[in-house]
């Protein structure tokens, strides 16, 4: 099974180049208006982002993500380093390093398209 996510938003070039630049994705398609991103270590995980109002896609899927009641969760084995590794590629932290019971030990960043993304290690 692949598992895919994917985001409705005016900001596909610039998510493009957020997850390829600093997560390590590649582009599987891309179309004017459309791309799929796989993990280059796991090609089974993939983000797709597409242009509001896409005259290739249902219209039940044409709304703009407007950046709330969704979080995307990266669990790495070093939440410091990549912790580090972000802040020194100048990426706004939106939720500093803490260690919490229910979601381990996290930060919060922000993609371009408006999407949380929560790195985590849990122990």
């Amino acid at each position: 099974m692949k598992l895919g996510f994917e985001i409705y938003t005016s900001k596909v070039l610039e998510c493009r180049a957020f997850y390829t630049q600093y997560f390590d994705f590649q582009v599987r398609l891309e179309i004017e208006g459309f791309v799929i991103l796989e993990y280059k270590k796991k090609p089974y995980y993939e983000l797709l982002f597409c242009i509001p109002h896409s005259p290739f896609v249902n219209p039940i899927f044409h709304p703009e993500f407007n950046g709330r009641g969704a979080i995307l969760q990266m669990e790495v084995k070093d939440v410091e380093a990549e912790f580090q590794r972000i802040k020194k590629r100048d990426i706004p932290i939106k939720v500093p390093l803490v260690n919490e019971p229910v979601n381990g030990h996290h930060f919060t960043i922000q993609d371009p398209g408006g999407l949380l993304i929560d790195i985590v290690q849990y122990t």
